[in-house]
């Protein structure tokens, strides 16, 4: 198993499980449906808080293809309490299952040691009767705003009804609440593993293994975006592949975050080759961390 960063200082607030390694801080709500409700440098959020849009915020954990739960999110998934597993430097809980799924999810959050990137590892499980298929899906709630872009293979796939900006290989969004007043949805097919976004001046990177188009879930794409009319909130999801689980069996995703400022000269605009070239630096090194 991974072994954490033993720097960093982990503490527990009522349902609040967070760790530190200063500058950073990443922070879960375990009464909350297990989401990352906290991801900051220096004390600068880069989610959405409650605060920010009441109904949707944080990291959330769901099963994909949707059109198996449709809408809401299975409860014990999304909402309802999930369960703490003391662990020394490393944040682990675990839910509920769901019973017209079969599944159960649980989530480890850990500093790497090498690299100041969070790791996360999400399991889901079968606790049903019946092999079931199923893809990992997390989805991140950021301030309306932002830039967000990824290395894509093609233009938006269908159904999409929103489509970034494709420029040389790259797919951009930049959030204009002025001006995304209708609920869209983007499906893409990414080529490097990893979704960044940037919000006065500070980068986030998620990184994980490419997904393969064969390998996503029917209907989905390893990579989507949701404005939504509220102007309160846009999610950037990424989804890994889409597996059999056999009755008592699970699969393992795993999901680096990454934060930093951006250096001086880096522009940050639509087709900004300097921005995509820190965003590749930040992936590469969690790549790194995940060879060591």
């Amino acid at each position: 198993m991974f072994s954490p960063n033993p720097e960093a200082k982990q503490s527990v607030h009522g349902s609040r499980h967070r760790l530190e390694l200063s500058p950073y801080a990443v922070e879960l709500d375990a009464a909350d449906g297990g989401r990352i409700v906290e991801l900051s440098l220096d004390g600068r959020n880069a989610l959405a808080t409650q605060a920010d849009s009441p109904l949707a915020y944080g990291v959330s954990f769901w099963p994909s293809p949707q059109s198996d739960w449709n809408w809401p999110p299975p409860p014990e998934l999304d909402r309802l309490p999930w369960t703490s597993r003391p662990e020394p430097h490393a944040i682990s809980l675990e839910s509920g299952v769901n019973a017209a799924l079969g599944l159960a999810a649980s989530v480890r959050v850990a500093f790497e040691r090498e690299n100041a990137c969070v790791r996360i590892d999400y399991t889901l499980e079968n606790r049903g009767a019946s092999s079931r298929r199923v893809a990992p899906w997390q989805n991140v709630r950021v301030r309306p705003g932002g830039l967000t872009f990824y290395a894509a293979r093609s233009g938006a796939l269908p159904p999409s009804t929103l489509e970034p900006e494709l420029r040389d290989g790259v797919a951009w969004l930049l959030h204009d609440p002025e001006t995304m007043l209708e609920n869209r949805k983007s499906f893409a097919d990414g080529a490097e593993g990893f979704l960044a976004h940037v919000e006065k001046g500070l980068l986030f990177v998620a990184s994980w293994d490419d997904v393969p188009r064969e390998l996503q879930a029917p209907g989905e794409a390893e990579i989507e975006l949701y404005v939504d009319k509220t102007t309160r909130f846009v999610e950037i999801e990424a989804q890994g592949p889409y597996e059999a689980i056999a009755p008592g069996g699970s699969l393992v995703w795993t999901v680096r975050h990454s934060l930093e400022r951006l250096a001086a000269g880096v522009t940050v605009e639509v087709g900004s080759e300097s921005l995509v070239e820190a965003a590749r630096a930040v992936a590469k090194r969690a790549r790194g961390a995940a060879r060591d």
